[in-house]
C-alpha cells in the first residue's frame, strides 16, 4: 500500500492492540467487523505478515482521544515514510 501512495512526507500509523482487547471491543459492538474469524488468528497473522514499519501503537488500554494525541505526538517522527 505505501508503494501506492505517492504522495510524500507520508506516515505510517498502525494501530495494534492486543487481540484479546480486540475481541471484547468486538462483543460490546453491535455491528460485527470480524464476522466468524477468530480475532487471534488474524492479529497473529497480521503481525507475521505486516512489515514492521512507521509508528505501531499498542492501543489497549487507551481512549480513542489518548491514541489521537499519541498519533499527533509521534507519527511524524517515529511512523515518517520517505
Amino acid at each position: 500500500m505505501i508503494g501506492r501512495i505517492r504522495h510524500r512526507p507520508l506516515a505510517v500509523v498502525v494501530l495494534a492492540p492486543r487481540p484479546e482487547v480486540v475481541a471484547a471491543r468486538e462483543r460490546d459492538r453491535s455491528k460485527k467487523g470480524y464476522g466468524d474469524w477468530p480475532v487471534a488468528d488474524l492479529d497473529a497473522g497480521f503481525r507475521a505478515d505486516t512489515p514492521r514499519i512507521g509508528l505501531w501503537l499498542d492501543t489497549s488500554g487507551q481512549t480513542p482521544e489518548e491514541t489521537v494525541t499519541e498519533i499527533l505526538a509521534h507519527a511524524w517522527t517515529d511512523g515518517q515514510i520517505g
